[in-house]
């Protein structure tokens, strides 16, 4: 009875837990990843793009959808947080691929218009998001912040208004101060 029991207790003392066997590791689900996914589209939502970063900093993802989204992501991060040309380039050119594979979601023609913007190519920007407001089809706060960028007057206000109506942090609402020319203000 005694080797029996010093038998059992060895055995359980040996042998390593169903933990220990993989080193006590974890694995992932599909759905952690879209956890993750969610986490970080609702912090670029918010305007908070540091820890969007944070959030899928080397991170892999095993579906092609998955990894779709990431991508669309980064390349959003890229457009609002970079001032590298290169780099908003590459943001433009991913969301006219998006834009014309996928033509009936309309965040990445919105998206797109940004990223023109931010390129300086103004009237490429304004007509995108001119024809968006017109079908009120904007899709979010950023889409009327860059529309109000590119207008004046009472119209620039009013879009300054719908950004802040539908944003969920107000501050990324905030406009460039008007900029006047010398021969605007002699003209006036």
């Amino acid at each position: 009875m005694l080797k029996t029991l010093l038998l059992a207790i060895a055995v359980a003392v040996v042998t390593p837990s169903v933990a220990d066997a993989c080193m006590n590791g974890t694995e992932w689900t599909t759905n952690d990843y879209v956890r993750v996914l969610v986490k970080a589209e609702k912090q670029v939502e918010e305007g908070n793009y540091g820890s969007a970063k944070k959030t899928l900093a080397r991170m892999r993802f095993p579906t092609a959808a998955m990894q779709e989204r990431a991508t669309d992501l980064h390349a959003i991060l890229a457009l609002r947080t970079m001032k590298d040309t290169k780099a908003l380039e590459g943001a433009r050119d991913h969301f006219k691929a998006r834009s014309e594979a996928k033509p009936k979601d309309l965040r990445f023609k919105a998206w797109l218009a940004e990223a023109h913007l931010a390129l300086g190519q103004k009237d490429e920007a304004r007509a995108m998001l001119v024809e968006l407001k017109e079908k009120d089809l904007m899709p979010d706060a950023y889409a009327y912040l860059a529309l109000a960028k590119l207008s004046t007057g009472t119209e620039r206000y009013e879009l300054y208004k719908a950004c802040r109506t539908r944003a969920k942090n107000k501050a990324i609402c905030e406009l460039p101060t008007e900029v006047t020319s010398a021969k605007a203000q002699a003209a006036k």
